[in-house]
């Protein structure tokens, strides 16, 4: 890759704060999330903007990291901006222009592109914010793309969004969801819930367990019974692969890392949903 063409200022370079992505193997027994995961790999190689759709937990960070190890960015750092309860002085902070002097010169600084320099800015849980808050900041980026990038558009980050599959329902009926597909031009990808390929359930938990026993001398031993593994593949997962996960964490602690039991996962897992509170 030539580093050239992502070359930045003295200062961006040394502002910069590298996040490098290797993509993890990635297995599956669904042909949907097959399909989805060759579709992405595509469209890695092509720099447009993404939108990732799914719900809480469905791995949108993960295959944003995907994209970004699939795409001549993936020398680059990938940086990510978690959007949730942020407030008006992290957002200044961090998307605002700042002036700043060397010598007799003044210099306008961008913390979040800069980190992102050349790579991917995965703004992550982005429908979580407000409206508001949602225009501010994709005007922040076009504003600080244009006086960070403008001699060197190939260095400006890709944007990668994650929006929930709820608040898609609502953003797009909505005015801001044109005025986002007007400012960033995106490639828009529906990620499919872990109740929809609960064949990939049972290398899911092993693959949990293989790193609950790496984390935990007394836990190598770490098994799960057949029983515990049936409840798994029956259960709809509203909190997707990272309910999942934390459901195997949870029966590692209650069997004390020897044999998870159906007894051992979370009480909820029992709860017929919908439920009434």
């Amino acid at each position: 890759m030539n580093s050239e063409r992502f070359s930045t200022s003295p200062f961006l370079q040394a502002r910069l704060e590298t996040d490098f992505v290797e993509e993890s193997p990635f297995y599956t027994k669904s042909k949907l999330m097959e399909d989805i995961y060759n579709k992405v790999k595509s469209i890695s190689g092509v720099d447009k903007h993404v939108v990732l759709i799914g719900e809480i937990g469905s791995g949108k960070k993960r295959f944003a990291k995907i994209i970004h190890a699939h795409s001549r960015r993936s020398g680059f750092p990938f940086y990510s901006f978690y959007c949730v309860d942020i407030n008006e002085a992290t957002f200044r902070e961090a998307f605002w222009e700042h002036i700043y002097f060397e010598g007799e010169h003044i210099h306008l600084r961008y913390d979040v592109l800069e980190k992102a320099s050349g790579g991917s800015l995965f703004l992550d849980q982005f429908s979580e914010l407000s409206p508001q808050f949602m225009v501010n900041m994709l005007n922040s980026y076009s504003r600080g793309v244009q006086h960070l990038f403008r001699y060197n558009p190939d260095s400006s980050p890709r944007v990668i969004l994650s929006i929930s599959q709820v608040a898609f329902r609502n953003l797009s009926r909505s005015d801001l969801w044109t005025s986002l597909l007007d400012s960033l031009d995106p490639v828009c990808i529906m990620l499919p819930p872990l109740r929809e390929r609960r064949e990939d359930i049972p290398d899911l938990v092993e693959q949990f367990l293989a790193e609950a026993r790496s984390s935990d001398p007394e836990w190598k031993d770490l098994k799960i019974d057949p029983s515990a593994i049936e409840e798994c593949l029956m259960y709809e997962w509203p909190g997707n692969v990272r309910q999942l996960k934390n459901a195997i964490l949870h029966g590692a602690i209650l069997s004390h890392g020897k044999v998870i039991e159906e007894r051992h996962l979370p009480f909820s897992m029992k709860w017929k949903l919908p439920y009434n509170l």
